[in-house]
Parts: C-alpha cells; sequence; structure tokens
C-alpha cells in the first residue's frame, strides 16, 4: 500500500519529543490496548520519557495481562508540564479520552491515529483510514513509512490488535494487506499463538459463570432481526466477574441464526446501560450507536443510554423496527419476551 506522507510527518514528530504521552479511549479493547503497548515499548527504546496510558484503570481487560509493558500503562494522571507530543490511538474523539482529554488539549500538538468512519479528526496531526482493518496496522505503517525496526515485544503488542479487531481474520476488514502485515508481524517475532491462547482460551471461571447467564438469557426478536441478552450488577456479584471480562461476550451472540443485529445490554454501576452492538447481517449498526449517543463501526459499535436494562431494549426494539419499516407493537416480545 502507498504510503502516507503524514506517516512520515508523525514519525519525524515523534523522534524530535523527549516527553511522549500514547493513550487509547475509555473502555479499551485488544486494539487500543496493543497499539499503546506497542508504541510506547518502542518510543522508550528511543530513550523518550513515555506516558502510556488509558482514562481508567479498572477497566483493563484482563485477558491482555500478558501484553509486554502492559505494568507501565497508567492513567496518565499529572505528568507536571504537558507532554512534548500526545498521541491518541483508536479513538474517534476527544470525549472518548475523558479524563485526558484536558492533557491532550495542553500538549505541544496532538496526533490522532484511528480507522473509525465517526472520527471528527479533532488532532493537529490525523492519519485516519477507515479502510484500515484497525489501529495497529496504522501504527505498523508509521514503524514501516520510517524504517523502524519491530522487535519481537512490539510486534506481539501489534498483532494483538490486529488479530483482535479482526475478529481472529474473520470480520469483513479483514483484508489482503491485513494478511501482510500479519505476515510480517509473524517473522518479526509476535507470539501468534500466545495471543489466540491468551484472549480467547485464558478466561477465569468467573467469566465462565457470566457467559453462561448471558447465553441462558439470549433472546432472538425476529420481527426486527435482533438477537439480545443483558447483564446486570447483580449478575456480577453472582459471578464475580467485572464488566472488563465482558469485552467478547456479544460474539457468542453473533452465531445465533436469524438475528441481523446482536446486542449485549450491560448495567453500569451507576445505573445507566452500556450496549455493544454487532452486524450480523448487511444492516450497519454505526448509524444506530451514532444516532443513540455513541459510534464505531459499520460492523462493531456502541453506546451508553440513561435507560435502564429494560427501556434500553425496548429503545433499540423501536429503532430497528422504524428501520425494518414498520411498528413493533410494545407489549410484544421475542421468542421468550422480555
Amino acid at each position: 500500500m502507498k504510503s502516507n506522507p503524514k506517516e512520515r510527518e508523525i514519525g519525524e514528530r515523534l523522534a524530535g519529543a523527549h516527553r511522549v504521552a500514547v493513550a487509547t479511549h475509555v473502555n479499551p479493547d485488544g486494539d487500543g490496548l496493543g497499539s499503546v503497548a506497542g508504541l510506547s515499548l518502542f518510543l522508550e527504546r528511543l530513550g523518550k520519557v513515555v506516558y502510556p496510558c488509558i482514562p481508567r484503570l479498572n477497566e483493563l481487560p484482563p485477558q491482555y495481562s500478558y501484553l509486554p509493558g502492559r505494568e507501565k500503562i497508567g492513567t496518565c494522571g499529572e505528568p507536571g508540564e504537558p507532554p512534548d507530543v500526545f498521541v491518541a490511538l483508536d479513538c474517534s474523539n476527544l470525549e472518548r479520552l475523558e479524563s485526558l482529554a484536558g492533557i491532550a488539549r495542553a500538549s505541544g500538538i496532538l496526533i490522532n491515529v484511528d480507522h473509525h468512519e465517526d472520527n471528527t479528526e479533532y488532532g493537529d496531526i490525523n492519519l485516519v483510514d477507515e479502510r484500515a482493518s484497525s489501529t495497529a496496522e496504522l501504527v505498523f505503517r508509521v514503524f514501516r513509512a520510517n524504517g523502524w525496526e519491530i522487535d519481537p515485544a512490539v510486534a506481539t503488542c501489534l498483532y494483538t490488535g490486529l488479530f483482535t479487531d479482526t475478529g481472529r481474520f474473520q470480520h469483513p476488514n479483514t483484508t489482503p494487506e491485513a494478511f501482510r502485515i500479519a505476515y510480517e508481524l509473524a517473522l518479526a517475532g509476535a507470539e501468534v499463538s500466545r495471543v489466540a491462547r491468551e484472549v480467547y482460551q485464558n478466561q477465569s471461571l468467573s467469566y465462565v459463570h457470566l457467559l453462561g447467564l448471558v447465553l441462558e438469557r439470549a433472546r432472538l426478536f425476529r420481527e426486527v432481526g435482533l438477537v439480545y441478552s443483558t447483564i446486570s450488577q447483580e449478575d456480577l456479584r453472582a459471578t464475580g466477574a467485572s464488566l472488563s471480562e465482558a469485552e467478547d461476550l456479544v460474539d457468542y451472540l453473533r452465531t445465533v441464526r436469524g438475528g441481523k443485529v446482536v446486542a449485549l445490554l450491560k448495567e453500569l454501576e451507576d445505573g445507566r446501560v452500556r450496549v455493544s452492538l454487532r452486524s450480523r447481517d448487511d444492516l450497519p449498526v454505526g448509524p444506530i450507536a451514532r444516532e443513540l449517543g455513541g459510534g464505531g463501526h459499520a460492523m462493531a459499535a456502541g453506546y451508553t443510554t440513561e435507560k435502564n436494562l429494560d427501556g434500553a431494549i425496548r429503545e433499540l426494539i423501536s429503532i430497528l423496527g422504524r428501520l425494518a419499516g414498520h411498528q413493533v407493537p410494545e407489549a410484544e416480545g421475542g421468542e421468550d419476551g422480555w
């Protein structure tokens, strides 16, 4: 793929900086965390003072604890004077940085690297490409454009982002370029089998119990093509699991035939509900999430609502009914009701 001049510019800015903050969005996933860890490790190798950070440490999913450099990821705190460069990775807008947004604005230069189609291009330099499989792919392009060597630790981090955001190379964003990059990262020493094992085959017993509850109460609302399930705070207390462990539970619901849209609704401690959406057909879920105040990709998106679990389900069903071109009777539910 032809290089983008911004890839070189980003390399030059980072090479000339002394203090660099590298961050990703609230509720971080494998792409955001892998990209932060990989770029931070390399910049440390260059002798930079690096602040790898996320908005809330308690939201760091335990399945990514194997990432090289994971123990250095913090919340930035108060790094004294603003960093020379702030790099926002996999973050479509400043609001998704939450508490880190102020540090980002105050930095000498703000670099925005992302592949979300709804990115607001809030940086001084914006490397945004919605055709990219992942933000890790874009970070890899920056390495390639600047001739930076990728060691096994950095390769493992970037491979994590690529592997998870393509859904183990199953989603439509799995392009030939994604396979080419995976090949190069494997050559550079990425622990490909370990990544697969740690992320998808190394869960706590609490997680397995929570998965059982999610699958047991899964429902198919045929009239609007919705497959959904819920997680309440009581479920978390009963199983001992945490919401940070539940990042990929929505993908289990994707296996249900008859659905066009998949949703997992998770109750937060403050009573709000976080909704993860996945497309199982050709109906994009990104616009649905944006209509409800969230964002994301065509095939994977999410939002947070002030409604409770029951109200959030009804709201989503109503929107899907409108998109399907008919009114959904409020009293009706899915195969087993609400």
